[in-house]
């Protein structure tokens, strides 16, 4: 899957970054898709670290593509990098449908993971009577969530002194 995205990828712009610098900003509007030539980069959403990645052929900026929606999390550089730089995200999952497939793949198995991650969390707390019980409430809610933007939102001060 990822040798696929690399070799379609091969005809784009070849763009070197150093290390210890921010290619997509959280938040941001995002214009491009950056496919990982070489290098590692750390993922964080909201400064909590997400991944470390280093295989060549990651894309970074596919979701932003595909839900038309600002950068969802921040990507910075851990040691040089390469990235081949798609200016033009749409056309280019258009013109590379093993790209796109390759794409949806990764999306599924995160959201697989994530899934299963979340049915073990609603099993952990489902019998629980204080706030932790409502995870079963949230999570069933979630779970039906189809078509519109989702807004999950919090009760907690985003600065409390956890």
């Amino acid at each position: 899957m990822y040798e696929t995205i690399l070799a379609a990828a091969a005809d784009l712009p070849s763009v070197a970054v150093a290390a210890g610098i921010v290619v997509i900003s959280e938040g941001d509007p995002l214009l491009q898709l950056l496919v990982l030539e070489s290098g590692a980069v750390a993922v964080s959403r909201e400064d909590v670290p997400v991944a470390t990645i280093d295989q060549p052929g990651a894309v970074f900026g596919e979701l932003s593509v595909l839900l038309q929606a600002p950068a969802t999390a921040t990507v910075r550089t851990i040691d040089a990098c390469t990235f081949r730089v798609s200016d033009d995200p749409p056309a280019f999952l258009r013109a590379r449908p093993e790209v796109a497939l390759a794409v949806a793949t990764m999306l599924a198995r995160r959201l697989d993971a994530l899934t299963r991650y979340l049915v073990d969390v609603r099993e952990q707390y489902a019998d629980r009577d204080d706030h932790l019980g409502v995870v079963d409430v949230v999570l069933e809610s979630l779970s039906h969530h189809q078509g519109a933007d989702a807004d999950p939102g919090s009760d907690r001060e985003p600065e409390a002194p956890y």
